[in-house]
């Protein structure tokens, strides 16, 4: 496996970018044709689904300016897993509001295969 700290800061990359096109490759790269990402409320399957989710959490906590997502550097992994933290940072203040958990699966290529997120308190 590559950099995990690296796969982490690429994952977390993806929720802050502003460009639509950009962010479609970024998931293109990051993720499996037919990954599929959880959360205890939802679940998203193939690119478009990961598009659609992904563009909202932008639109919620990116785009307006008050948050900025970032990866902390604790990813570990083995036998294609890997899990990492992230946390969801006031731009005014850089403030922790949030701090997340995810835990993926990779396929042979490296590419994300499922994404299971837990968000703390």
């Amino acid at each position: 496996m590559n950099d995990l700290n690296d796969l982490a800061r690429r994952y977390v990359a993806v929720w802050n970018e502003p460009d639509t096109a950009v962010r479609r490759e970024m998931i293109a790269r990051l993720f499996a044709p037919d990954a599929a990402h959880y959360t205890p409320s939802m679940e998203a399957h193939g690119h478009a689904q990961l598009e659609v989710r992904i563009t909202t959490s932008y639109d919620k906590w990116v785009e307006p300016g008050a948050y900025v997502f970032r990866a902390v550097e604790n990813a570990n992994g083995h036998h294609d897993t890997v899990r990492f933290n992230w946390e969801m940072v006031r731009t005014a203040s850089g403030k922790v509001d949030s701090v997340g958990f995810d835990f993926l699966t990779l396929g042979e290529d490296g590419r994300i295969r499922t994404d299971h997120q837990f968000i703390e308190s």
